[in-house]
């Protein structure tokens, strides 16, 4: 299948201030936009392959702290199911802790992937249209595949061009740090043996059992590995070509990958 890593969602409680932090560990950080969906906006840490980190913000800090009254609340479940489908998959996050969230594949045509995926009994809404607004005021599109399994990341296929979305060039891709790229993702589960399998039947990856029970597997140029836990999502993401993050990185769940690590 033709399936490629895109990016990873890190949910941040303030947006410039989330900026200035990756900028002091080395990262360049291009600025997003506003999305349009949802009260959120957001900044970018890109690497040469294309790959991204994506630090998101509510637009308002009062409002996230609304957002996780209202989750505490006996209201949440009834304002998610009167929410559009990008809300009921991005607020929860947004309620929770800062720290990865999410992450993001793209396999070619959404729209066939979905009905294909759906004939094998996948749970799955979309393709739905997003758009973000950038400080230029020129809007970019695109639309997502979101799975009803929180385990699975969600899919995107780009309506204007990618390279408008994804920055390029040296200044936006060249860390100081040393960072190169996305090389393995962290996902949480409480049923890792069943998540495995539907990353194994999604996408037509081969799930490895390694040394503890652990499971990992290749897909779209990033190594998954799959840990028992809650709530289910990425977790984690492991970074290539970086040294020793600072310790306020790694309590968001960012990493340098760890030696010996393919």
């Amino acid at each position: 299948m033709n399936c490629a890593f895109d990016h990873v969602v890190i949910v941040v409680s303030e947006l410039g201030a989330a900026v200035e932090q990756f900028r002091a560990a080395g990262f360049a950080v291009t600025p997003g936009g506003r999305h349009d969906v949802l009260p959120t906006e957001n900044a970018l840490v890109a690497f040469p392959g294309g790959d991204y980190l994506e630090l998101l913000a509510m637009r308002e800090p009062a409002a996230r702290a609304e957002l996780g009254r209202l989750r505490a609340s006996d209201a949440w479940e009834s304002h998610l199911h009167g929410a559009s489908a990008v809300a009921r998959r991005f607020l929860p996050r947004l309620a929770g802790v800062d720290g990865v969230g999410d992450a993001c594949f793209c396999v070619g045509r959404l729209d066939r992937f979905a009905r294909e995926s759906r004939a094998r009994g996948f749970a799955l809404t979309g393709p739905v249209a997003m758009e973000r607004a950038r400080r230029d005021t020129s809007a970019l599109a695109w639309s997502l595949l979101l799975p009803a399994d929180d385990g699975l990341p969600f899919l995107i296929e780009d309506r204007t061009p990618r390279a408008a979305r994804v920055p390029g060039g040296p200044d936006a891709t060249t860390h100081g740090n040393g960072a190169t790229g996305v090389a393995g993702l962290l996902v949480r589960t409480p049923e890792p043996a069943r998540l495995s399998l539907a990353y194994a039947d999604l996408f037509g990856a081969s799930p490895r059992v390694g040394s503890g029970g652990a499971t990992s597997l290749a897909l779209g140029g990033v190594t998954i590995r799959i840990t028992a836990g809650a709530p289910a999502g990425a977790c984690g993401v492991e970074l290539s070509g970086v040294g020793a993050l600072p310790a306020s990185l790694e309590a968001l769940g960012v990493h340098a990958l760890p030696e010996g690590s393919a």
